[in-house]
């Protein structure tokens, strides 16, 4: 995985280089590693619109309606789209690059942090300081075919010079024929592993299991038949059932058959019978040498090492494409709430329109006072905005029709076209009636405006039920758990 690694942080040099002329040979601005990354990512895809969304740019419009959004002929790439999209990549290309430098550090770290030292020797802990689990791997050579074949190996800490204390195994359960034999074929045919239950759920019954011949099988089910043979040999084991004083003994004879080994497998056994007997050889050595061969095959050990460097590799990659498609989502939700601002703040409109021109104003005066008096004003509407970019319009010369038509495109509702149409009508046909018509727009808008705040709050509620259930659940728990213990004690 480390070469994988490596290749990407190569992209990336590759990348930043060619980015770096690229700004240089265009005499662009010196910018971030990352966004000239981004950038030129971007110049390069530019025709075939990968990272471009026209729904995005339509967003942005929405929102930023006083600067310039969408793509231009001469290319200066420095639009509020191109910016939006080349930080979008920038991002992406950033997170990555974090996660590829930290999964290499991981993998570093992980290829260091063993116990196998110069292919053969192993570092015994100190007394006191446990067992050590080594993954090894053995190289084995056969003639001039090689394979490979792991081992999991424990190394126990280093013993103090005195005899080996026994151990006195006693297990309970309740035995039944079928969960014994643990997957051996029947009684009179066992060459693997006995499941000697110590307890069977749902009886208060403890077992105790014995063997009339430990040399065979174990009280723990573990069956010694390497030397058995053919024919095999009956072994007696007795299931003792106890229950305060109730006691009861089931006896169950089985036939012990020598295994059948495969030859991996009888290279294995030998490979794990010299470990075997190096780890009791050296037990008092600081150092532990593994064989070099076994009966002419030759072996070369390696430590199998725990890397999980990948899982944070793509875990990153994962999260910085979600991060991407994300800031698309954020997008249009900041474009539904421009909406419901100007939904909101259709009736102050309306009402300001025909209070102004009740008063004698033009349609013109009256439009451009409501966005003045807003310019002085520091808190940010998006309705104003737009009408002050109609005034601009309006001054520099651009027909009254045409400014009211643009306003109502870029407000992109039904509302304010509905608003915008009047204001033309009124222009080309006088203005008689246009204060009815306002007037009778204004309470449609109060009666729509009363609906979306009833419609916001039922929203409000919604997203207000899932936090009352989880609060409800805490109470329940904090309810029922002490009077559960209560009648439990």
């Amino acid at each position: 995985m480390v070469i994988v690694y490596i290749m990407v942080l190569v992209l990336y040099i590759v990348l930043f280089f060619i980015s770096a002329r690229h700004r240089e040979k265009e005499l662009h601005n010196r910018k971030k590693p990352f966004e000239e990354m981004g950038m030129y990512i971007y110049k390069k895809c530019y025709d075939k619109k990968l990272f471009f969304s026209d729904k995005a740019e339509s967003h942005l419009e929405m929102l930023h309606p006083k600067e310039a959004v969408g793509r231009k002929k001469n290319r200066s790439y420095n639009s509020l789209a191109d910016r939006y999209f080349i930080r979008k990549i920038s991002l992406v290309l950033l997170l990555i690059f974090i996660g590829d430098v930290s999964a290499i550090v991981l993998s570093l770290n992980s290829q260091n942090e063993g116990v196998l030292t110069d292919g053969r020797y192993i570092q015994r802990n100190t007394y006191g300081a446990g067992s050590i689990e080594a993954d090894l791997q053995a190289k084995i050579a056969e003639g001039e075919e090689e394979s490979n074949q792991k081992f999991r190996l424990t190394i126990h800490e280093r013993k103090y010079e005195r005899e080996e204390v026994h151990r006195l195994a006693e297990e309970a359960s309740k035995l039944l024929p079928d969960i014994m034999l643990n997957g051996n074929a029947s009684q009179e045919e066992i060459r693997g592993k006995l499941n000697l239950a110590r307890k069977i759920e749902g009886y208060p019954f403890r077992i105790s299991w014995d063997s009339d011949n430990y040399e065979l099988v174990y009280t723990d089910g573990t069956v010694i038949n390497e030397q058995v043979e053919e024919n095999g040999e009956l072994v007696n084991l007795t299931a003792v059932l106890t229950y305060d004083d109730y006691r009861q003994e089931n006896l169950f004879a089985v036939r012990i058959l020598p295994p059948i080994y495969s030859e991996e497998e009888i290279i294995t056994k030998k490979i794990y019978e010299a470990l075997k007997e190096r780890e009791e050889l050296y037990g008092k050595e600081q150092h532990m040498e593994l064989p070099d061969a076994v009966e002419n095959i030759k072996l070369r050990w390696t430590e199998i090492k725990k890397d999980s460097s990948g899982y944070l590799f793509l875990l990153v990659c994962i999260g910085a494409l979600g991060i991407y498609f994300l800031q698309d989502r954020d997008l249009k939700e900041k474009a539904e709430q421009r909406n419901r601002q100007m939904l909101l703040d259709y009736p102050g409109v309306i009402s300001k329109l025909t209070l102004y021109m009740g008063a004698g104003m033009t349609i013109r005066n009256a439009f451009c006072k409501i966005a003045n008096d807003y310019g002085k004003e520091n808190n940010f509407r998006y309705v104003y905005e737009e009408m002050l970019i109609t005034c601009y319009e309006l001054d520099n010369g651009i027909s009254e029709a045409s400014a009211y038509e643009n306003f109502g495109k870029r407000c992109r509702l039904s509302q304010y076209t509905k608003l915008s149409n009047i204001l033309i009508q009124n222009l080309r046909k006088g203005s008689n009636g246009i204060l009815t018509a306002l007037r009778q727009e204004a309470v449609n808008a109060f009666e729509e405006r009363k609906n979306t705040a009833k419609k916001l709050g039922e929203e409000a509620g919604t997203k207000l039920l899932l936090p009352m259930m989880l609060m409800l659940g805490i109470v329940v728990v904090l309810i029922i758990v002490p009077a559960y213990f209560s009648f439990s004690f």
